[in-house]
């Protein structure tokens, strides 16, 4: 299996070419944030996706602890706690109060009590390679909602 090694200089470099699309990608609602920082409101912006973005990254350093030679995953995704947690108080500085309980409410549940199950759950029920395994769906599936959780806020 040399070819999935990180010693592998092609792995390597399409490695860090995915961390710099994904570093692009926890970029992009800076101007939403910048506009938010601006006006000092929220204007109708939801929490839902940063709130969801910032469970996805902490499941995916998880992951990758309990991998080996992960350093890639766990480099990006700690970028990516540290830039959805920056959203998240911004969020929370400028919401009017009902949105900011609301978000302050979202994020206690799937990023304290969501996540702490999830590691509960695969550390005691799930042992072995099953648990990388059984971590790596859980952690797929949250990646996509992270896509699919804008989409839930749309306007008709």
């Amino acid at each position: 299996m040399a070819l999935f090694n990180i010693q592998n200089p092609l792995v390597f470099t399409f490695g860090i070419l995915g961390n710099l699309v994904s570093f692009a990608v926890y970029l992009a609602p800076m101007p939403t944030f910048y506009r938010i920082f601006k006006k000092k409101s929220t204007e109708g912006f939801q929490s839902l996706p940063y709130v969801v973005a910032l469970l996805s990254s902490m499941l995916w350093i998880y992951y990758a602890t309990l991998k080996s030679n992960e350093t890639l995953l766990i480099t990006i995704n700690s970028v990516g706690c540290l830039i959805e947690s920056i959203y998240i108080a911004i969020y929370i500085a400028y919401a009017p109060r009902k949105a900011r309980m609301g978000a302050v409410k979202l994020l206690s549940l799937l990023n304290f009590v969501g996540f702490g199950l999830i590691v509960i759950f695969t550390h005691f029920l799930v042992k072995g390679p099953e648990r990388v395994q059984v971590l790596g769906w859980i952690c797929v599936t949250l990646s996509a909602s992270v896509y699919i959780a804008p989409l839930t806020i749309m306007k008709d």
